[in-house]
């Protein structure tokens, strides 16, 4: 099988059957009531576009990790999340429209804040400047045929088909993380079968990349926290935060800067990530749940007791 099989054909079809599915579970109301309260489009913006670059610049220093991997943790923190967030809040049951809609601004965005953070990291972690540049109008058709467009073909769906939609709603939920982890596996085989490197410093990748990923994942469950947003945003935020676009990553440090040593931090992070994004979500789902059990069954018993 030709080796870029999986990252040409097979990837890409993943996520736009994946974006169709979560369209299937959407109204447009969901998408109105998040533009109407914008406060969790602004809490977990900054999460992502600013706590994670500073969390990645301190973890950076403390780990005094090489200039090249210095900068392959910077350029991590600086893309935007992937669309698996979305997947994740869709198994979840939490806020689809809130983390498409995080996708698509940060993506947005990211077109001029990831030449800006890394011309700064390259300046601070190495003495070097490198004038990258990201295509905008590329970027924004990627973004629309992977993400915007299939997403719209399964609101329609939802709109026009509705007891297909919640037919095919159960099914795709076992089917869409299968696929997902499927491509995945196919792409981490084919394209890094002979990377090394990878096993020989993943000791020292390891231990940074994971408190990136838990830290950034925890300080955006406490802005959620802070700012008074609901659960279902609270588990969205840290899911998004917590799962970078690898790919875009990779890209940036392997095709714009040429160097497959700030390549592999990307990498690493990719070999947990999805997990680790899961469990995250998963665990404080439970823990919401259990929490509201507790309060419902004390103020029944206090109620009994009056």
């Amino acid at each position: 099988m030709n080796t870029n099989f999986f990252s040409t054909y097979f990837l890409p079809a993943t996520l736009v059957l994946i974006m169709w599915g979560m369209g299937l579970s959407l109204s447009w109301k969901h998408f109105r009531n998040v533009i109407r309260f914008p406060k969790a489009i602004i809490v977990g913006l900054a999460a992502q576009m600013i706590v994670l670059p500073i969390l990645a610049w301190v973890l950076a220093k403390v780990f005094k990790m090489s200039p090249e991997y210095a900068v392959g943790l910077m350029v991590i923190a600086s893309c935007p999340g992937g669309a698996s967030a979305g997947l994740i809040s869709h198994l979840l049951r939490a806020n689809v429209a809130l983390s498409m809609t995080l996708t698509t601004f940060n993506s947005l965005f990211c077109v001029v804040t990831i030449p800006w953070l890394v011309d700064w990291s390259l300046g601070y972690f190495m003495g070097q400047h490198a004038a990258i540049s990201l295509p905008f109008w590329h970027t924004v058709k990627d973004i629309a045929l992977l993400t915007l467009l299939p997403a719209g073909v399964g609101l329609w769906f939802r709109n026009r088909y509705p007891v297909f939609a919640d037919l095919a709603d159960k099914p795709l939920r076992y089917l869409m993380p299968v696929m997902l982890l499927v491509a995945f596996v196919g792409v981490a085989s084919a394209e890094h079968s002979g990377t090394d490197q990878v096993l020989e410093f993943v000791g020292d990748l390891l231990p940074p990349t994971l408190l990136l990923n838990g830290g950034g994942m925890l300080f955006g469950l406490l802005l959620a926290f802070l700012f008074r947003l609901g659960p279902r945003a609270r588990i969205t935020i840290p899911v998004e935060v917590g799962l970078q676009n690898v790919s875009l990553a990779i890209f940036v440090t392997h095709v714009k800067l040429m160097d497959n040593q700030m390549a592999l931090v990307a990498v690493v992070y990719s070999s947990f990530s999805f997990g680790t994004a899961v469990l995250f979500g998963y665990s404080l789902k439970e823990l919401t749940r259990l929490v509201r059990g507790q309060l419902h069954r004390f103020r029944k018993g206090r109620k009994s007791v009056s």
